[in-house]
């Protein structure tokens, strides 16, 4: 995915314009930073699995998103699907975010999310996290361990680390996540819960349908489900004090093309707008290419 904050206060807004753009254009709230030891959910917060139904989404597609303040463009998002060349059982889900030439002025930043999860089921293997943001940069890999329930995560700053396990019956990443709801039917009325883990935090995120209508963004205009995210647990109380009410609009064609979010800022709304619907082989796509080597935390790895 690509990223663009806003040229006010930027310092300041970052943690949110990343959890803005994830909400977006994933579906859910991106992390920041947490250094727990074990965390749980509250034991009366039931959480389901979900099997897919009809995935709208195949390797080769990439979706790319324009993200506005007040009207003022900020941001570039970009979010690709393709095949995992070590695995043919796998798919492989990449995000960049970058800021544009007018806010690395005041906030550079170059984000970038690599989660591979099984074709079939979705079920997540493991994620990857870059995070470079003017001279700082942080590191994050998350292993997802089917057999025993456990997440374990792991942040890198500079030469240290930080660790920390959860346990979840069904747990998700932000990339398998999306595509798990997107292949639901989405009826209005109906509410998903999912499990989701990035960066060094868990969110139990309820979506509900609210209703239909319609919606013009730069690709045309659409018929369009309206959706509300809620944020039911984090592990980071602090991440959820700063959560700000946001919208989700999904064409309502069996596509689910995530099309806008609109989100309360500190002032006035920013809007991320799908502009860009590419189709093509990964063969014929170089930004499909899978992620090089360097780009890997092996001595980090649990």
């Amino acid at each position: 995915m690509r990223l663009q904050d806003e040229p006010t206060p930027v310092r300041q807004r970052a943690p949110f314009f990343k959890r803005l753009i994830f909400t977006a254009i994933l579906l859910f709230a991106a992390a920041t930073a947490y250094a727990g030891l074990f965390g749980t959910a509250p034991s009366d917060l039931k959480i389901p699995g979900y099997t897919p139904v009809k995935i709208p989404f195949h390797p080769g597609q990439s979706l790319t998103y324009r993200i506005s303040w007040a009207g003022i463009p900020a941001a570039g998002a970009t979010i690709d699907v393709h095949g995992n060349p070590a695995n043919p059982e796998l798919w492989t889900g990449e995000a960049r975010i970058s800021t544009n030439e007018l806010v690395d002025l005041l906030f550079k930043m170059r984000d970038y999310m690599r989660e591979n999860f099984a074709r079939r089921s979705l079920a997540p293997r493991d994620i990857y996290i870059k995070q470079s943001e003017n001279q700082r940069l942080h590191e994050y890999l998350i292993n997802f361990d089917s057999g025993s329930g456990m997440v374990r995560m792991v942040k890198r700053h500079k030469q240290k680390s930080e660790k920390v396990e959860f346990h979840s019956p069904n747990p998700m990443g932000p990339i398998s996540g999306s595509l798990m709801a997107l292949s639901q039917p989405l009826e209005v009325g109906k509410t998903l819960v999912f499990d989701v883990f990035a960066g060094h935090n868990r969110y139990v995120v309820a979506l509900k349908v609210e209703r239909r209508e319609r919606v013009r963004v730069t690709l045309g205009d659409f018929d369009a489900l309206r959706i509300t995210p809620t944020i039911l647990y984090v592990s980071d109380a602090e991440v959820r004090s700063k959560a700000r009410e946001a919208t989700i609009w999904v064409s309502a064609d069996e596509r689910h093309l995530p099309l806008r979010v609109q989100a309360a800022a500190f002032v006035g709304y920013i809007t991320a707008d799908l502009v860009q619907v590419e189709d093509n082989t990964p063969a014929t796509h170089p930004g499909l290419a899978h992620p090089k080597p360097a780009e890997r935390m092996a001595d980090d790895e649990p």
